[in-house]
């Protein structure tokens, strides 16, 4: 189940911009101090957004019956043209992630102004939905608007110019947030940095003390939401994987030694049915032990599993990703520090995965990638999803 490339600036686009060269595209989409507290004491989440337990037995409330929340991302345009995407939600997610609006392409329409129409459509949807709401993401390398080619590269200018976004946008949905990745996807060891970091114009700028500032401001600026460093590639038992691994605990040992506000690690997991054979479930538990050992929770932001490189009958395609949900699913949801699930994307009808060369069909056919197919019809993964949940023990 090896990592793959979600769409980014409009679920659809492939952008290569700032990739080191020779490497794949990891996706293109269409986003005081405070010592994080034990998970003993954390507030139940499903307490703190009744909307995240459903009325029918959706996957939300199966997921709520264990003390998970359940989710998935969603975007203003499939609110207002979908009326099957709005029952959906209605009946199977007990949280919505905006999956364009709250990206910095997706609100900075110029260094000096910010449009938030769009988020505030889908902030009024989940709040009226009575969903929890998640914020992706406030600080990422990528789906940055054409003027930050421009933006300071001098660590004055760019610390104002991160200053003045974490507090606007994170100030402006103050108390309605679930929680935030506050920095998307910061760790890369094919750079071979010693510390693991990936070069991006916010460490070229401001070094790695850019992550600590990211994480204070938003605390300072919505101390009631749970913050999250969001990453890939952390599932599998390879090479790459493990140094990932290895990089993402040594960043959150030092932030949680400096005593930064840091809540909970995103696993993204996208996954790869073809690839299912090779995922150790061991692997994967022992770092998220790693990882709750610290005091902190683990959120799986952005699960989703591609069918590319399997036979193309329909029967055998679903098949083999359900069962890739329902490996994963049983693995992590093992471990109790595990407190949110998010796909990203829950019907085929809208995925980004036939407009990624990572992640289509090579024979062309519509992946299958999802819990409902293009009719909105619940498939296998649903129901894998669904037991994954039944079985899992309680928070």
């Amino acid at each position: 189940m090896p990592v793959l490339d979600p769409g980014r600036a409009k679920l659809v686009r492939p952008d290569t911009a700032g990739k080191p060269e020779g490497r794949p595209t990891r996706r293109a989409l269409i986003a005081a101090p405070l010592l994080a507290a034990p998970l003993s004491v954390l507030p139940s989440l499903t307490a703190r957004f009744p909307g995240a337990v459903a009325e029918t037995q959706g996957l939300g409330a199966l997921a709520a019956a264990c003390g998970i929340v359940f989710g998935t991302t969603l975007t203003r345009g499939q609110v207002e043209e979908s009326p099957e995407m709005r029952r959906i939600v209605e009946a199977d997610a007990g949280m919505v992630v905006p999956g364009l609006e709250l990206k910095w392409a997706g609100h900075r329409p110029s260094p000096e102004g910010f449009d938030f129409r769009d988020a505030d459509v889908m902030v009024r949807f989940a709040e009226e939905q009575r969903k929890a709401l998640r914020g992706h993401a406030l600080v990422w390398h990528e789906a940055l608007p054409p003027w930050f080619a421009g933006a300071p590269t001098d660590a004055a200018g760019m610390r104002a110019l991160l200053e003045r976004h974490i507090r606007t946008v994170a100030g402006r949905y103050a108390g309605r947030m679930h929680s935030w990745d506050v920095v998307n996807e910061p760790v890369e060891p094919w750079y071979r940095r010693p510390d693991g970091l990936r070069d991006t114009p916010f460490l070229r700028a401001l070094g790695p003390g850019y992550i600590d500032l990211a994480f204070r401001l938003a605390h300072e600026a919505d101390p009631a939401a749970r913050l999250v460093l969001n990453e890939y590639g952390l599932e599998m038992p390879t090479e790459d994987n493990a140094a990932r691994r290895a990089a993402v605990l040594a960043l959150l040992r030092g932030m949680r030694a400096r005593g930064v506000p840091v809540h909970a690690l995103g696993i993204q997991a996208h996954l790869s049915a073809a690839n299912a054979r090779s995922f150790d479930p061991s692997v994967l538990r022992n770092f998220i032990r790693d990882v709750a050992a610290l005091g902190l929770e683990v959120y799986v932001t952005e699960l989703d599993v591609t069918d590319r490189g399997l036979p193309p009958e329909i029967p055998a395609r679903d098949a083999a990703v359900a069962r890739c949900y329902r490996a994963f699913l049983d693995a992590v949801l093992a471990e109790t520090a595990v407190r949110v699930v998010v796909v990203w994307g829950i019907s085929d009808r809208y995925t980004w995965m036939n407009d990624s060369p990572n992640a289509r069909r090579e024979d062309g056919l519509p992946v299958r990638a999802h819990p409902y197919d293009q009719d909105f019809r619940p498939k296998p993964a649903w129901h894998a999803m669904a037991d994954a949940f039944r079985a899992a023990p309680p928070r």
